[in-house]
């Protein structure tokens, strides 16, 4: 009996120790933007992602140990019904095939912020349209209150790398391959697990 209560205490502690115990904060998406801006002929055309998910996860320190993103590309809207129907097509970014982009990192790297923020490098894997690359973001994390966090950041990805914009549309003349990926997420603390 005492050598079976031993064994649970131990396995409790352990759980209890370990990293993987953190807070979770679960994006709240009608308070959030997932926005991109690709460009026309070296214009500026916006769109933006609808439906994501986001999780970020931190240690009992309040350090990060993990972030997860999960994308419905069939939500890309950038403002005109058929430009929206073109893109989810195979040329681009083949939705029937490759319904969801997924990113996930348990690597960041702190940076010094004059202003006082947490700002930090997330590098992970993205995999969008069947490819996966190894992408650093970088983003600055801020708590407003037990609650509730804002997080945001940019970074600039090339279309080319993911075969968005195949056939006729892989090279820059019309579409350049810069795409700017923008974020302001606002989270909600949940429990711990």
């Amino acid at each position: 009996m005492l050598k079976k209560m031993l064994i649970k205490f131990t396995l409790i502690s352990a759980v209890l120790s370990t990293p993987g115990y953190a807070d979770n904060w679960q994006s709240e998406n009608t308070k959030s933007r997932l926005h991109y801006t690709a460009s026309f002929e070296q214009a500026p055309v916006n769109g933006a992602f609808k439906a994501f998910s986001v999780v970020y996860s931190v240690d009992e320190k309040g350090k990060p140990t993990r972030l997860t993103v999960k994308v419905s590309i069939a939500s890309a809207d950038m403002g005109n019904s058929d430009i929206n129907a073109v893109i989810l097509g195979s040329e681009w970014f083949n939705v029937a095939q490759y319904p969801h982009a997924f990113f996930a990192s348990d690597n960041f790297a702190a940076i010094i912020n004059s202003e006082g923020e947490n700002e930090f490098i997330a590098t992970g894997i993205l995999q969008l349209k069947g490819t996966k690359r190894s992408v650093s973001v970088p983003l600055i994390w801020q708590e407003i209150s037990d609650k509730k966090a804002l997080m945001t950041g940019n970074l600039t990805l090339n279309r080319a790398d993911f075969s968005i914009g195949s056939g006729e549309w892989a090279n820059a003349e019309q579409i350049g391959l810069a795409v700017k990926i923008g974020f302001e997420i606002l989270l909600n603390r949940r429990a711990k697990e």
